[in-house]
């Protein structure tokens, strides 16, 4: 019942906003403006205008925000921000589109009902382009379209590469931080994950202080591509350094293991909708993130990825670590470490 009063509860408010929407375009747009005149070969021809000038001033207005605004402000408040600034957008558009287009007195198009729908279909677009930009944030770019387009409904199998890192020494600097500061740093440090998204990353989850990556193999040009978004990441918390000590007393640092190989991916949930992964794969990266502190490594990954990377690459050496019997398997794994050349650091 409590799900049923939700979904009568959600339907009730679209309506209500539906309804307005659909009466302020019947009864006060539908006579357009006097000297307004757009035919089909004029839409056609202004078309790219309409579509591209608009995606580019309130795409970089949506990206600017995010930049500046998005981890000072809770979302309401950076949503309530963003909008204010898109509507001096949509103004200075109106006008722009307007000198272009309207043959007649400007003050009457100025006053007129019409120029008033106009805006607040622009309003409206882009309130609903900036909240399904959160949804997708909120999902992942590529779990929405899984979700979407009803790809794993069914279970299906996947080669895919996973990578898991692990905060180091989470628990002494969670007694040094105390809770509510903890969770404050781990926040920071994983708004510095959007490095990684230069890396064509999925990040399947986040379990408390780890965080689970996730790439398709046959999307990945090399093995090379997956290592890099590890050290990348770390070479961005090494540099915020400062930041970290002067607010926690603490430099954050990760340890991870990486594995490959055949998952069953299938959308899971009902009240909550998720892609979820299983199989031997996970069990495995799991284990060989652990196996960091046990050898001192800060990257581990197994034979199966060692093979598949390339061997001519100056970049980082690699060494065989162990051979050894992990939880949950039944034959030996070898476990190689990654380690950065100095080169590649210079």
């Amino acid at each position: 019942m409590k799900k049923w009063s939700h979904h009568i509860q959600f339907y009730t408010v679209g309506w209500f906003f539906a309804a307005i929407f659909f009466y302020i375009v019947r009864q006060v747009g539908v006579k357009g403006v006097a000297g307004l005149n757009i035919t089909f070969q004029h839409f056609l021809l202004f078309l790219p205008f309409f579509a591209i000038i608009p995606g580019i001033i309130f795409g970089s207005l949506q990206y600017f925000f995010e930049q500046q605004f998005h981890r000072k402000l809770a979302l309401p408040m950076h949503l309530l921000r963003m909008l204010v600034a898109q509507l001096v957008a949509i103004s200075l558009f109106s006008f722009i589109f307007t000198v272009v287009m309207y043959e007649g007195d400007f003050r009457d198009l100025l006053f007129s009902k019409s120029i008033f729908v106009f805006n607040f279909y622009i309003f409206l677009i882009n309130l609903l382009l900036a909240l399904l930009v959160e949804i997708i944030n909120l999902i992942g770019r590529g779990n929405f379209l899984k979700l979407i387009t009803g790809r794993f409904f069914s279970p299906k199998e996947e080669y895919r590469i996973f990578l898991f890192i692990d905060l180091k020494s989470s628990t002494a600097i969670a007694e040094k931080l105390g809770h509510i500061a903890y969770s404050q740093f781990m926040q920071d440090c994983y708004r510095d994950l959007d490095i990684v998204g230069n890396f064509n990353t999925e990040i399947y989850q986040y379990v408390g202080d780890e965080v689970v990556f996730t790439w398709d193999k046959k999307k990945v040009k090399s093995l090379k591509t997956c290592i890099d978004a590890f050290w990348a990441y770390s070479h961005k918390l090494r540099s915020k350094g400062k930041y970290y000590q002067e607010k926690y007393g603490v430099q954050p640092e990760f340890k991870a293991g990486m594995s490959m190989g055949m998952v069953t991916v299938v959308e899971i949930g009902d009240f909550k909708k998720e892609i979820a992964y299983h199989g031997d794969t996970l069990n495995t990266t799991s284990r060989v993130v652990d196996l960091c502190n046990q050898f001192g490594e800060k990257l581990l990954i197994t034979r199966r990825v060692y093979d598949d990377l390339p061997k001519d690459d100056s970049t980082y050496t690699y060494e065989k670590t162990t051979e050894i019997q992990l939880r949950g398997s039944s034959g030996l794994t070898e476990i190689f470490s990654v380690h950065e050349n100095v080169v590649a650091l210079n």
